[in-house]
């Protein structure tokens, strides 16, 4: 019997102006060229008509729904319920199916987001383990943590808090290549032209033949 084929997920992560929604949507040219079914997510989501949509809108437009104010926490966890939509609706189905998927971010910007709004640590936890239970078995293929030395196209960027999140990132991916699940984890440094990135994007990405 023919083994079914699970497409890979291909995780990018990095705080805002890193440049990785840019690289994410160049690594689905690269496998769709290469003759691989790819498909690019984000989240929390922007496709019009879905939960994830909604929830960014509420988060950077919460007035626009006549909301006066909203906790850090409750954002998090609307991003959570968000999250947890995407993959069931959505990634889930599509590896199955044998697609590969690019996702613009994964639940370490919750984590890392969450910790620098100054939202209890526990309480982080407790809510990101409820989505590891949706991930299930699924696991990404490899995640690229996309680095810069500065934001990009981003003038009003708190440049000290900024950094932080870098930090952060950082010590998270170091956090998870060391526990059992074993993520593979390159970091990419995106401080070189767009060709220089798209040459070290098919060095990493599973790519069948040499485009």
């Amino acid at each position: 019997m023919k083994r079914h084929n699970v497409g890979k997920l291909i995780v990018f992560e990095g705080p805002d102006g890193v440049g990785k929604t840019t690289l994410s949507k160049l690594a689905v040219e690269l496998l769709m060229a290469d003759g691989q079914p790819t498909e690019w997510l984000s989240f929390p989501g922007r496709e019009v008509g879905t939960l994830g949509h909604l929830i960014y809108e509420v988060h950077h437009q919460p007035d626009k729904f006549a909301i006066n104010s909203i906790s850090n926490v409750a954002k998090q966890t609307l991003h959570i319920a968000a999250h947890l939509d995407v993959i069931e609706r959505k990634i889930r189905p599509l590896l199955d199916s044998g697609k590969h998927v690019i996702l613009d971010r994964y639940w370490w910007s919750t984590w890392v987001y969450g910790l620098s709004a100054g939202i209890n640590r526990e309480l982080l936890h407790s809510l990101i383990e409820v989505e590891k239970l949706g991930w299930g078995a699924t696991r990404p293929f490899r995640i690229l943590l996309v680095k810069a030395a500065a934001p990009r196209d981003r003038d009003n960027e708190n440049l000290e808090q900024w950094h932080k999140l870098v930090e952060g990132y950082q010590i998270l991916a170091d956090e998870e290549m060391d526990t059992a699940t074993r993520l593979v984890v390159d970091t990419f440094d995106n401080n070189i032209s767009l060709t220089a990135a798209e040459e070290a994007l098919k060095a990493i990405l599973p790519l069948e033949t040499r485009i």
